[in-house]
C-alpha cells in the first residue's frame, strides 16, 4: 500500500456518515477481500449501508499522490451521491425504469463532480448555515 493510500485509509476507513438519517460505513478494501470490486473504483450498498472504496495498489500504479488523492475523493463523493439518492427513495422509485435518472451514472457523476464547485459558491455567498449542536442556526425575520 502506498503512503498516500494509507493516509486516506486512515482518514476515511471505518468512518460512519449520516445519510438522511441512516448511518453508512465507509470501508477501504481490495479485490482480494471483496471480489465485487473487480473493475470498480467503489460501490454503495443500500442494503448493508456501506460505501466500499477500492484501494487496489495495481490500479494506482505509476500515479502521482495528487492523482490518487483526487481519484479516491471523487469516488467517495460519487458513492455518497448514490447513498443520498438511495436513502431519499429516488432509486427505488426509478428501479422499474431502465436508465432512470436517479440510477443514471452520468447524473451521479455530474453531481459528484460539480458539487464542490456549487458548495464553493454557496460558501462564498454565505448561503450554507453552520450547524451548532445538530441544530441549524438561522436568523428569522
Amino acid at each position: 500500500m502506498t503512503k498516500i493510500i494509507a493516509q486516506l485509509r486512515k482518514k476515511y476507513n471505518k468512518r460512519t456518515v449520516n445519510i438522511l438519517g441512516t448511518e453508512y460505513l465507509i470501508r477501504f478494501e481490495n479485490t482480494e477481500t471483496v471480489p465485487a470490486l473487480n473493475d470498480l473504483c467503489g460501490y454503495c450498498s443500500y442494503n448493508s449501508h456501506e460505501i466500499v472504496i477500492n484501494q487496489e495498489v495495481n490500479y494506482f500504479k505509476d500515479k502521482s499522490d495528487e492523482w490518487i488523492t483526487n481519484d479516491i475523493k471523487a469516488t467517495l463523493r460519487h458513492e455518497l451521491i448514490h447513498a443520498f439518492f438511495g436513502e431519499s427513495g429516488l432509486t427505488q422509485s426509478s428501479a422499474m425504469y431502465n436508465g432512470a435518472w436517479a440510477q443514471n451514472e452520468e447524473m451521479v457523476d455530474w453531481m459528484s463532480l460539480q458539487s464542490p464547485k456549487i458548495f464553493k459558491v454557496f460558501t462564498e455567498l454565505e448561503l450554507i448555515e453552520k450547524e451548532k449542536n445538530n441544530v441549524v442556526q438561522s436568523k428569522r425575520h
